[in-house]
């Protein structure tokens, strides 16, 4: 039995090639099934009409000081985005928090 279910979804597995139909079953955190699934599982998400991705990179993101406001990133996590590169332009409000830095924040 899987954890987690997803049917009837489209998927782009980030390779370029055509999107498949395919179902995933997930156990724990991982996903241990990608195809017809036939097995029951604790919890299923119909995907039918949806598109099923991997997470996005996003490589040029301002939201380094979102991160001291919501550390769990919940806004970039709803939106798919799973690897951000911080620290573009120069500046990071992230890391390191040292000596240089603190005046930033003590204004």
């Amino acid at each position: 039995m899987f954890d987690v279910v997803i049917k009837n979804g489209l998927v782009l597995d980030g390779t370029g090639s055509q999107g498949y139909r395919a179902d995933i079953g997930v156990r724990g955190d991982r996903i241990v099934a990608i195809g017809e699934i036939d097995g029951e599982g604790k919890k299923i998400i119909d995907a039918a009409g949806s598109v099923i991705t991997p997470g996005f990179i996003d490589l040029h993101a301002h939201s380094d000081l979102s991160f001291l406001i919501d550390p769990h990133a919940d806004s970039k996590l709803r939106q798919g985005v799973t690897l951000e590169l911080v620290g573009n332009c120069g500046m990071s409000y992230c890391a390191p928090l040292n000596d240089c830095t603190m005046e930033t924040y003590e204004g």
